[in-house]
């Protein structure tokens, strides 16, 4: 059966917030973007055949009122294609379409529009698309296709009714960097105040923040997404964008190294980390969290499904009790590809991931301590543990999501 196409836009509809980089001279080899937000209101119409949304920004254009625009997509039954009118409260005019369609999970759509009386090609381009994220972005060309400059994006991310941002973490990254001697608290100021809000609004969940207690040139710290494309239309999004290419000289002057990264994937459908039970901190906020966390990293011989997930849960999981650790999440190695290598992964390094609560920062020595969690340790070593967990005691940071 040949895909039909109305509902190729049902993933819209609802309410979103918006991050927008906008370039702010187009067709003059510019590379100077303004960002702005906007919330976003998507309705079907025409009982599915189409949709209207309402985007409502704070960017002000030469002193006038915030910019309002708004949207109308028809699916047209006779050629199977979308048509997509925009209009803005700058001129109050419909312009041309743009008219295209989706194939393998994003959306195309091209027409002819003017730009300060200009003629040119547009291209509107839809992907990322999932329950809690999309991006748009627009381009322009001038030589009939053969070269696109892109001139807009919208990262788009849903919100609950409570107005906090909804989060899938289908894959995680578990991020270690060694910093230069002393520097820790001036890149955990820098993270904190400029770079989380702007990975989130591409898709990305920054879960927990912490300094190494055992480590004092240690930072390590913890992220998700939905999945693995969004994963890498994310990293795009953010490392090439403009809040990076602000703030990465200041971040890279504290590091030594920064390539200590796990791909993880939850070992169980249940053994995810939960929610945080509460908002993060704001930006400005100083106080660190309290409690503290402890990461287990047990580095295998083989995939953890092979047999060692079961005999973690057998022989391991049950002693955290006694010590005074609570374990929150549970994950493995997730063996996909790094498809954005800019980024490097530790790959071919199987390995099975725990977090817990800890009762006291001297848990995890009660535990590494305790002679049933030694004697499992001696154990497990002749079936595929190749040492002892390592147990990273952990200190959440101000605005860090995970805490103890």
């Amino acid at each position: 059966m040949n895909h039909d196409g109305r509902h190729d836009f049902d993933f819209l509809h609802g309410h979103w917030q918006v991050r927008n980089e906008r370039l702010r001279e187009r067709l003059a080899g510019s590379d100077d973007w303004e960002i702005f937000h906007a919330s976003q209101t998507c309705e079907p119409v025409l009982g599915g055949l189409g949709n209207v949304d309402a985007f409502l920004s704070d960017w002000r254009r030469d002193g006038e009122d915030t910019f309002q625009g708004m949207t109308l997509r028809l699916f047209d039954l006779q050629r199977r294609r979308w048509n997509i009118w925009w209009a803005g409260s700058h001129d109050g005019v419909l312009e041309a379409p743009v008219s295209g369609g989706f194939a393998d999970g994003a959306g195309v759509f091209e027409g002819e529009l003017e730009h300060q009386g200009r003629p040119v090609r547009a291209r509107f381009v839809w992907s990322g698309i999932g329950a809690t994220t999309a991006h748009w972005h627009q381009q322009f060309s001038i030589d009939g296709g053969a070269s696109w400059e892109t001139n807009w994006h919208m990262w788009l991310r849903r919100r609950d009714a409570h107005g906090r941002l909804l989060h899938e973490d289908a894959v995680i990254e578990l991020r270690r960097y060694t910093l230069k001697p002393g520097r820790r608290d001036e890149l955990i100021d820098l993270f904190e105040r400029e770079l989380i809000e702007p990975q989130e609004a591409v898709g990305m969940h920054v879960i927990g923040q912490f300094r190494e207690l055992d480590e004092p040139d240690r930072y390590t710290w913890v992220r998700g997404f939905p999945g693995h494309a969004v994963r890498v239309e994310a990293l795009h999004g953010f490392y090439g964008g403009p809040t990076w290419k602000r703030h990465r000289d200041a971040a890279n002057a504290t590091m030594i190294d920064s390539d200590d990264v796990r791909l993880l994937k939850p070992a169980r459908p249940q053994s995810a980390l939960p929610a945080a039970p509460r908002e993060r901190a704001p930006v400005g906020a100083s106080a660190d969290a309290d409690g503290i966390v402890c990461i287990g990293v047990c580095e295998l011989d083989a995939p953890a499904q092979a047999g060692f997930l079961g005999r973690f849960e057998r022989d391991f999981a049950p002693l955290l009790d006694a010590a005074g650790l609570a374990l929150l999440g549970v994950y493995v190695s997730d063996d996909t590809r790094n498809a954005f290598p800019r980024l490097p992964v530790r790959e071919g390094e199987p390995a099975l991931v725990w977090f817990a609560r800890c009762a006291d920062a001297d848990a995890p020595h009660r535990l590494a301590d305790a002679p049933p969690w030694r004697a499992a340790v001696t154990d497990a070593r002749q079936a595929g543990l190749k040492r002892a967990p390592q147990l990273l005691r952990l200190a959440p940071t101000a605005r860090s999501e995970l805490r103890g």
